[in-house]
């Protein structure tokens, strides 16, 4: 490489920091990465009020360091000493307690050492290279486009390609229209992340962040007609003062930029992006702008109609409240907001009624975002259009009410439970969302290890017993359950449920909803059920002693009965049944297997990167001597809108009842000494599975602190 990098002259290099044993090291690593030939490389102390001349100056983080003084300087290198490209290098072991400042730091790039030595001589390859066209560029114009080198060139020099790959794309490129970049790139000798990189040092401008797709603002979006932004692939991503950035896969196109000028009336400073981040971009930014400007032309089309908005809610009638629900406009916008749900894959809608404004939130993956506000005259009428599709009382507005929808989008069948709660500036409404697609997926999906999930089938294959599953509301026990009967249910089989309320219509599933107004309570219906000749119970949830013993009896006459409760852990079960009543003989006859779980959120795999924790997080879970493990996280991207994040898995608990463990169920013994039996005989703990997936790549060691701290 060395040899095809000597031209003169040599960009010079300043190596800053405040002592010598670290300058020597990222000296060393230069001369390691066979860019000695092509840089002229000095040492001097970080913190100097003498005058630094150099094109690239690498700041040394060190221990004695402070992170505001060393951000100052870093700020001092590019404004005062003005020089144009400043690395900020800084040790892995504090590489958690500044990346909350990194994006403040005032350097181009922050690199974290030790690393390899050919990752960071292509990262000094791509600065020197970005210098030289840069210098190309400050002169004349057309005397820099004779001087710009071919991005063949650029990539042989960066060890990327080799003279053979750059040849096959060439002698490819004769026969057809196709650039050379994307010749490389359809081989495989590129990536289409590189080929961006090159070209925009080529070229001499920036490329688009996954940070700058993250936060784009609707009101920039719009700037660029839909029509204009699909049909040349760009999109706008931020306005300062008379000038409007925008990212597009081709930023020679003359014809392009003269039209957004023109349509746009500023300055356009175009960045390359990847071609499916900016359609990404385009496909949820318009679709998102589309729903605000339908849903502020449906509630102008109100009319005079609802103008009992603006009464107070007591003295509306209840005639009036049934044509507001009724108006076509506001018939669209529940229509809209339950499609959008649906389509982001949210689990609840949240409708909110404040003293001036209505929000409207949804939660996707755990977290709720706000994605509309619509006008407040609009929320009666809103809430009455939900009340009529859920067969509610639409004149009772004192109490809560609680009812279901269903919901069909092509040939998708959306179940959706209502709940609607008094407020003191009107009525709540959340919209649960039970997609019939998750629920029919396979046990294989949920999350389960591969042991845990040969255990898992083993036990529910059995005759008879108990499955408990345990956790926190919104941990997956519903899903985990229908999952299980999903696997087992057939024709020979008679299975009731009784649930409060029925999440989920499955076929050939008796299912009983609880109604505890008429007195259908959870016994009541049990005791019915055994004379109706069952083989599988399903409990929604033991709530009192008299649901836990009906389903201990059922579990030792024969029946195969799953249920849930809200323990921490498995072992904590045991003693939660205990308190309620249940005899340790009964329950240590009766219980097959219990599983505690969790949902923790899914690395997003578009950009999951490698990173060092730090040492405290690690100290948390006990993995500071664990040399060998990788652990990885998100970085943002458009892919997951910027949060590292994209869906959720399980983490489970597996408490298989031995007879080991029944022993000590018999002894009345403690929720330690059963936990200890069980890790004994191979059980893996929460935190213990949570570890082993974030080992394997699939969440961060802070999910895995997030879900099991309490445990």
């Amino acid at each position: 490489m060395s040899q095809m990098l000597l031209s003169p002259p040599k960009t010079s290099v300043v190596l800053l920091g405040s002592g010598k044993n670290n300058l020597n090291s990222v000296q060393r690593l230069i001369i390691e990465t066979g860019l000695a030939d092509s840089v002229m490389i000095r040492q001097g102390q970080l913190a100097t009020d003498a005058p630094i001349a150099a094109e690239i100056a690498i700041a040394v983080f060190s221990a004695g360091h402070a992170i505001a003084e060393y951000s100052a300087t870093l700020a001092s290198l590019k404004k005062d000493h003005r020089i144009p490209v400043v690395l900020a290098m800084i040790p892995k072991d504090y590489r958690d307690g500044i990346t909350s400042n990194s994006f403040g730091l005032a350097a181009d790039q922050v690199l974290f050492y030790p690393l390899p030595a050919n990752e960071f001589g292509k990262i000094m390859m791509s600065h020197v290279s970005s210098l030289r066209i840069s210098k190309a560029h400050a002169g004349d114009r057309d005397s820099a486009a004779k001087n710009v080198r071919p991005i063949g060139q650029l990539l042989i020099e960066a060890g990327i390609v080799t003279t053979a790959q750059i040849e096959k794309a060439l002698e490819y490129q004769k026969g057809s229209d196709t650039r050379i970049g994307d010749a490389l790139v359809m081989f495989g000798f590129l990536t289409e992340e590189q080929k961006i990189q090159h070209l925009a040092m080529q070229l001499g401008i920036q490329t688009a962040s996954a940070r700058q797709y993250a936060s784009v603002d609707l009101a920039t979006i719009a700037l660029i007609p839909e029509h204009v932004a699909r049909r040349h692939n760009c999109v706008a991503l931020e306005k300062r003062d008379h000038v409007l950035t925008v990212a597009m896969d081709d930023v020679l196109n003359l014809q392009l930029l003269d039209l957004l000028r023109d349509i746009c009336d500023l300055a356009i400073k175009p960045v390359l992006g990847l071609t499916e981040d900016i359609q990404a971009t385009v496909d949820r930014s318009y679709r998102d702008l589309a729903s605000q400007k339908d849903a502020s032309i449906l509630i102008a089309d109100l009319g005079e109609g609802v103008e009992y908005v603006q009464q107070d809610p007591d003295d509306i009638s209840i005639e009036e409240a049934a044509a507001a629900g009724a108006e076509l406009g506001i018939i669209k916008l529940v229509n809209m907001l339950i499609a959008n749900a649906i389509r982001d894959r949210a689990s609840d809608i949240h409708i909110e009624p404040m003293e001036q404004t209505l929000s409207i939130r949804y939660r996707i993956d755990g977290e709720l975002h706000k994605v509309m506000s619509p006008p407040k005259p609009s929320h009666p009428a809103i809430i009455t259009r939900i009340k009529i599709l859920s067969d509610l009382d639409i004149a009772e507005r004192r109490l809560p009410q609680d009812g279901r929808m269903v919901v069909k989008m092509k040939a998708r069948e959306v179940d959706i439970r209502v709940s609607i709660l008094p407020t003191v500036f009107g009525e709540k409404a959340v919209l649960r969302i039970l997609d019939k697609e998750a629920f029919e997926k396979s046990v294989s999906n949920l999350g389960f290890a591969q042991p845990d999930l040969e255990q898992f089938r083993s036990q529910v294959a059995k005759p008879y017993g108990m499955i408990i599953v345990t956790g926190p509301t919104g941990s997956g026990k519903s899903t985990t359950l229908y999952g299980a009967i999903q696997t087992i249910k057939s024709v020979a089989r008679n299975i009731v449920t009784v649930e409060d309320p029925v999440e989920f219509h499955m076929e050939t599933v008796n299912q009983v909803h609880v109604n505890t107004k008429i007195g259908l309570t959870f016994g009541a219906a049990l005791r019915s059920i055994l004379r109706q000749d069952p083989d599988v119970i399903l409990i929604g949830e033991i709530r009192d002693t008299e649901t836990a013993d009906i389903a201990i009896k059922m579990a030792l006459t024969g029946h195969l009965v799953f249920s849930t409760l809200h323990t921490n852990d498995a072992a904590s079960s045991i003693a939660r049944f205990v308190d309620i009543g249940i005899p340790p003989l009964l329950l240590a006859s009766s219980l097959n297997l219990i599983i505690a779980q969790r949902l923790v959120r899914r690395i997003c795999p578009r950009c999951k990167v490698a990173y060092t924790p730090s040492p405290e997080i690690l100290a948390q879970l006990n993995l500071q001597n664990r040399k060998d493990a990788t652990f990885y996280r998100g970085e943002g991207c458009v892919n997951c809108n910027g949060i590292g994040y994209s869906g959720r898995t399980g983490v489970f608990e597996m408490l298989a009842v031995s007879k080991d463990i029944r022993t000590l169920i018999l002894r009345n013994a403690s929720t330690m000494e059963i936990q200890a039996q069980a890790e004994r005989e191979g059980m893996r703990t929460l935190r213990q599975a949570g570890i082993a997936l974030a080992l394997q790549g699939a969440t961060t060691i802070e999910q895995v602190i997030a879900v099991t701290t309490e445990i």
